[in-house]
């Protein structure tokens, strides 16, 4: 894997509270320090962005995410992996993970919210046939390690040919899905399969516990 050049992107707002970022540096540092066989560049970013007028909840996700692109990814980049930064847990080995399971596809590994285990989070990102995930068991209507999916949520690997090629977020059609629909259904479009894996979890942070609202 000496030649995969992972872009890691993650949008970091200002007013995440310090103890937030401090989780969210340490568990980076764990995985840069897991996957030595892996070449990474890190672009964390909480620049003041202007987003225009619009009435779609996710025009700034969409917008914050294209900056990042627009800004950090190189021709070097094999790979995007976003990482939300209200997670708080998830494998050191996560990349070398994603990359095992689906070199050449999007995939995302399961995001739990603490303090319910059994609680699925961003259930607007992950979309099967056309439907949100179920909140609680059973998630989804698949069974099996590898989900096939529509769309993939808050933390995901990502072919860096799909963003070389010019494909970008925007606002979803409705706000049943997220920003992340517009990438996914175009990456489904150029034949890229998009998955997720049950046995490979993401943990959000229950934002009350940094003073933070739900949302």
């Amino acid at each position: 894997h000496s030649k995969m050049t992972i872009l890691i992107l993650q949008p970091i707002r200002p007013t995440n509270p310090p103890a937030l970022r401090e989780k969210a540096d340490a568990l980076l540092r764990a995985m840069l320090a897991a996957n030595p066989d892996l070449t990474f560049d890190v672009a964390q970013d909480d620049s003041a962005i202007e987003v225009p007028a619009h009435p779609s909840l996710y025009m700034r996700h969409a917008t914050v995410r294209n900056y990042m692109l627009d800004r950090y990814l190189t021709a070097a980049h094999t790979h995007v992996l976003w990482i939300d930064s209200d997670l708080i847990a998830y494998p050191p080995d996560l990349p070398q993970l994603l990359l095992d399971a689906c070199p050449c596809g999007i995939v995302a590994p399961f995001a739990y919210l603490d303090k319910w285990p059994s609680r699925f989070y961003d259930i607007g990102g992950f979309i099967e046939q056309g439907s949100r995930a179920r909140m609680w068991p059973p998630f989804f209507n698949q069974e099996g390690d590898v989900v096939e999916l529509d769309s993939v949520g808050c933390c995901y690997l990502a072919p860096a040919a799909l963003y070389h090629a010019g494909v970008r977020y925007a606002p979803p059609p409705t706000d049943y899905y997220v920003e992340h629909w517009s990438v996914m259904q175009e990456a489904k479009r150029r034949g890229y399969r998009i998955c997720a894996l049950r046995d490979v979890c993401a943990v959000h942070a229950w934002l009350p516990d940094y003073g933070l609202g739900l949302n």
